[in-house]
């Protein structure tokens, strides 16, 4: 037994020399003799700047260093790049790199040897002049315009929407993007007594469609009421006792006629009843609140007018084989194959792994519309049914493969794990006999590491020509106190407009509108899409752009914070090109989320500085685009805001 113990404690002992040797080693190789050091830490480096040839660069200036041991090692901070010279941490560039960029290199070591290290990549741009301000923002309150009655002079911000409040205390004004009733004692009012109405004269015979984004601080509920303007005598469609929540959502009455069997005549009031309204099914108990703030952020009446007819040219309600399905992967390490399911009766798309850098071209398969000319000029129209073991989002485009990437139809796509329909219509820009469905599948947009494959089912596709006169108009009013909807919204001084996909569509996501408070631009996020294009902030657009000039580079600086640390795209676009253009889109600087460089920002306020990448050839016209929409936003279910301050644009023409 003793000798037993005795080899055990040998054999213990043996392993200890040993491991001491191996952090012995260890700490020689780093010049250490302390096996608890931590290692120094660099704070206040920039992912990237910018200087004019000719100029002098810190690159040391906001930029510290710390350690636990050994306290502040500022000073101990060494940079270098190949290419340039530093002298106390500073440079001055003499040639320009506008493109690649010099890698600047920070170290520091402590005392014991361990060593940081940060970097910092330095664009140097063609020598210029100095800074020029273009534009100032001012965030200052701008009073709103009301023009209550129909018929004044001018329009006002409320679009003749007008507030009528009887025997409760309440007030209803424009105010923080919206048309907001504060209700502080309902007392006996009821339906109809608080309410908003605008009369329409004139209607063109058609369907309608009502449609209001609301939110209450309570929950309660609202009536959306047509009601037929040309007479005392009570004849409405409309959709009761909507409740309204706390989140920003969409409510719409069914669809009407108008000119026909509906209304027999073309003069409509639409109105908003809100506060009591009883009977009320939905809320027996009659459990409405007597104090409530209801906000009402846009209003949008759909009009449908015409008839289509639908030709089919592609039609398979299920698959009998592969369909001639073909998947791409790039060579970025993603892996898809194209095979025929036989239980669902639909090609398959076998995703077997992505590449987490990989974009949403990583991986793409293409379905040919075997037997289908499209031709330009004519409309079309698709339906696709999909699913997928693992929910995703990508691209759908309508394509050919000898056409440029302006003149495809692009769909967005969200598809889940149950059958999801994917429909639209479009007018062609192309003419072919070999037109295909193209499907974009190579990034996880939800960004989910547990996600590594994926089983894609196309179930059916349905591809038509339409012939007819149907279209569908919206007559849409936002409340917002600048943009292009105000009074302002050729005034420079406010030259701020939001756009949000549901806009153009209630059953679209992205709702969010636009104020100013205390000195500051904020966008309110209400609901947020999985792409950028979902909710746009622009500082500038078509009445109202900013104006810059020809041989210089731009500078946008601004100073920003978010409720939650976010990412976005910022794009400064020259809108005397069209989005899509194949030649020149007119990008004069792009910073964006399938680039890798997407602008991060946090809780805490930071300057921002961007230059463009280049000096303009030509005057501009500018839009300058800040995307937010994300899947990690969608994900979120309270509203974000995003404060802006101290915003200026500037110019720096070349030098002579």
């Amino acid at each position: 037994m003793k000798k037993i113990l005795a080899i055990a404690m040998a054999a213990a002992l043996s392993l200890t020399v040993l491991a001491g040797c191996g952090e012995t080693n260890n700490n020689n190789n780093n010049n250490n003799n302390n096996k608890d050091n931590t290692a120094p830490t660099i704070s206040g480096v920039l992912p990237e700047a910018t200087v004019m040839a000719g100029e002098e660069f810190d690159a040391l200036k906001g930029v510290t260093a710390t350690d636990k041991e050994d306290g502040d090692l500022t000073s101990k901070i060494t940079v270098s790049a190949n290419g340039l010279t530093f002298t106390n941490g500073k440079t001055t560039p003499t040639e320009a790199s506008e493109y690649t960029g010099y890698e600047i290199v920070y170290t520091v070591k402590d005392s014991g040897g361990l060593e940081a290290t940060e970097y910092c990549t330095l664009y140097v741009k063609q020598a210029a002049a100095e800074l020029e301000n273009v534009f100032t923002a001012d965030f200052t309150d701008v009073a709103p315009k009301y023009d209550y009655a129909e018929g004044a002079e001018g329009e006002g911000d409320n679009h003749y929407w007008v507030p009528t409040i009887d025997k409760a205390e309440a007030t209803a004004t424009l105010k923080n993007g919206a048309f907001v009733f504060d209700v502080t004692d309902l007392k006996d009012a009821g339906d109809g007594d608080v309410r908003l109405a605008r009369t329409f004269n004139d209607l063109e015979a058609g369907t309608y469609k009502f449609v209001v984004w609301a939110s209450s601080t309570v929950d309660t509920y609202i009536h959306l009421i047509a009601e037929d303007a040309s007479t005392d005598d009570w004849n409405a469609r409309g959709e009761w006792n909507l409740k309204v929540g706390s989140k920003v959502a969409a409510l719409s009455t069914g669809e009407f006629a108008v000119g026909g069997e509906d209304f027999n005549t073309t003069s409509l009031e639409f109105r908003i009843h809100m506060g009591k309204i009883t009977p009320n099914g939905d809320n027996p108990q009659d459990t409405t609140p007597n104090a409530f703030s209801l906000a009402i952020e846009k209003i949008s009446i759909f009009k449908t007018t015409g008839v289509d007819r639908e030709t089919d040219l592609y039609n398979k309600a299920q698959f009998d084989d592969v369909a001639g399905l073909e998947v791409t992967n790039q060579g970025d390490g993603a892996t898809a194959a194209a095979s025929y399911d036989e239980a669902a009766k639909a090609a398959k798309i076998d995703i077997t792994k992505y590449n987490t850098d990989g974009g949403i071209w990583s991986i793409s398969a293409k379905l040919p519309l075997t037997g289908v000319h499209v031709e330009t000029g004519e409309r079309y129209g698709y339906e696709v049914v999909m699913s997928a073991t693992a929910a995703f989002s990508g691209e759908m485009p309508i394509s050919t493969d000898n056409k440029d990437a302006g003149e495809r139809e692009f769909v967005n796509i969200s598809v889940g794990t149950t059958d999801t329909k994917i429909s639209g219509s479009f007018t062609s820009k192309f003419t072919t006999d070999a037109a295909f469905i193209h499907f974009q599948l190579g990034d996880k947009r939800d960004g989910s590491l547990s996600v590594t494959s994926n089983a894609i089912l196309i179930k059916s596709v349905r591809f038509f020509k339409i012939e007819g006169d149907k279209k569908t108009d919206q007559f849409r009013d936002k409340f917002m106190l600048f943009g292009n909807s105000s009074h302002d919204k050729t005034n420079a001084k406010y030259p701020f407009e939001v756009f949000n996909a549901s806009d153009d569509n209630p059953d679209n996501k992205g709702i969010g509108t636009a104020y100013f408070e205390n000195g500051k631009l904020v966008y309110k996020i209400h609901e947020a899409g999985a792409d950028g294009g979902n909710n746009k902030l622009a500082i500038g657009y078509w009445d109202n752009s900013i104006d810059l000039p020809a041989n210089a580079y731009y500078v946008i600086s601004f100073k920003i914070k978010a409720s939650v640390a976010l990412s976005f795209n910022l794009t400064l676009h020259d809108m005397n090109h069209a989005w899509g253009d194949p030649v020149n889109e007119g990008i004069l600087l792009r910073r964006a989320s399938w680039l890798n460089n997407a602008v991060q920002i946090g809780t805490t306020e930071q300057t921002l500085e961007f230059v463009t990448d280049a000096p303009s050839i030509e005057a501009s016209k500018c839009e300058l685009l800040l995307e937010f929409g994300s899947a990690e936003l969608a994900k979120l279910t309270g509203d974000v805001t995003i404060e802006i301050s101290e915003l200026t644009i500037g110019v720096r023409k070349l030098a002579d």
